[in-house]
């Protein structure tokens, strides 16, 4: 059962959800959800199965609600408030857990700010390993155009072969320059539907919490 905790931040109080391992604390990790007037929460299936793979691994794991949703302060904003909200996350966080790793995952909308996160992060403060699912790199149909920061490090990239929203094809247009590693499910459409026991298996061979 996750915890339910509250956070100051930029524009008041910040929701999270909390889980923790059941043994030995080994790191700690920040996790963010799809695009929240699209459905997203910190429960939807992906960042609660990065949660999970996290915990099993070792890591106290935050889930926080974007400005707007759930209970946390503030309205939408594009992602743009959202980073700084979840700058402030993960500030706090680290200053909890001073000695010990980070990690950081998101899917879809919770990719691109964990993206946008981590470029604005200097280089001692990012996260040790980071997961990003179905990261939305160019336009999204119906939604709006986005624009991803060029980011290098120990980064795990994976995307359905059948994702009609945030396109694979722009994923690779956006990878090739920084020659990043990407993995594909063939077959998987955005929200990894029927491929959670793929997605949990690429997950769990790339993360190295020791």
């Amino acid at each position: 059962m996750s915890e339910q905790v509250f956070i100051q931040g930029p524009v008041g109080k910040i929701e999270m959800f909390v889980d923790y391992p059941q043994g030995e604390v080994k790191g700690f990790a920040v996790v963010c959800h799809p695009h929240p007037l699209q459905g997203g929460t910190p429960q939807h299936k992906v960042p609660a199965l990065l949660a999970q793979i996290l915990t099993e691994q070792g890591c106290v794991v935050y889930r926080p609600s974007f400005r707007g949703s759930g209970h946390s302060d503030g309205v939408h904003d594009e992602g743009f408030g959202e980073t700084e909200d979840n700058l402030a996350v993960i500030g706090h966080v680290r200053s909890l857990h001073p000695d010990l790793p980070f990690y950081a995952g998101g899917f879809s909308f919770g990719a691109h700010v964990m993206a946008k996160s981590y470029d604005a992060l200097t280089e001692g403060q990012r996260p040790k390993q980071m997961i990003l699912c179905g990261l939305p790199t160019a336009t999204v149909q119906g939604l709006r155009h986005y624009v991803t920061p060029e980011i290098k490090g120990d980064i795990l990239f994976i995307h359905g072969e059948a994702d009609d929203i945030t396109l694979l094809s722009d994923l690779i247009v956006w990878a090739k320059p920084q020659r990043h590693l990407l993995t594909v499910l063939p077959g998987a459409n955005h929200f990894f539907t029927g491929y959670l026991k793929q997605l949990r298996i690429a997950i769990s061979r790339f993360l190295l919490i020791a």
